[in-house]
């Protein structure tokens, strides 16, 4: 199956969320009108959700790293082998949300983002003058 990515002068999107929990609705959202975050004493922040009380962070991207809001179209010719995905904004942050807590720093998403620069580490090319010093006792 091929994909194929559409990417248009997309600005930057408002704040992303990552709820921990599950909403049935695909698409935009009026976030700002049922959710109010409050910033806490320690830089976190507070918020509440349908009645249930939420605490979160915002995670900057890795350095290097941007998001990216897709949106699947139909594809032109109708190819059912074909999917066809838009680029509509992109964003540099996550705010991740806990139930009535702050999610952990090593846990969920702030863990996850941590193999970015793990990854980089790993592929980077390594300097020929390096594979000397592997010799040497």
């Amino acid at each position: 199956m091929a994909v194929r990515l559409r990417r248009r002068s997309a600005g930057p999107v408002g704040p992303v969320q990552l709820l921990p929990c599950r909403v049935r609705s695909d698409g935009d959202a009026p976030v700002r009108a049922f959710l109010r975050a409050r910033e806490g004493p320690q830089g976190d922040l507070w918020a509440s959700f349908r009645g249930r009380r939420l605490g979160g962070r915002e995670l900057p991207l890795p350095h290097g790293f941007r998001g990216a809001v897709l949106r699947e179209e139909e594809p032109p010719h109708g190819d059912p082998e074909e999917r066809w995905l838009t680029e509509t904004g992109t964003f540099g942050a996550v705010t991740e949300w806990g139930a009535d807590a702050v999610p952990p720093p090593a846990m969920g998403l702030a863990r996850a983002l941590q193999w970015g620069s793990l990854a980089q580490a790993l592929h980077a090319a390594v300097p020929e003058d390096d594979e000397d010093d592997e010799l040497k006792p």
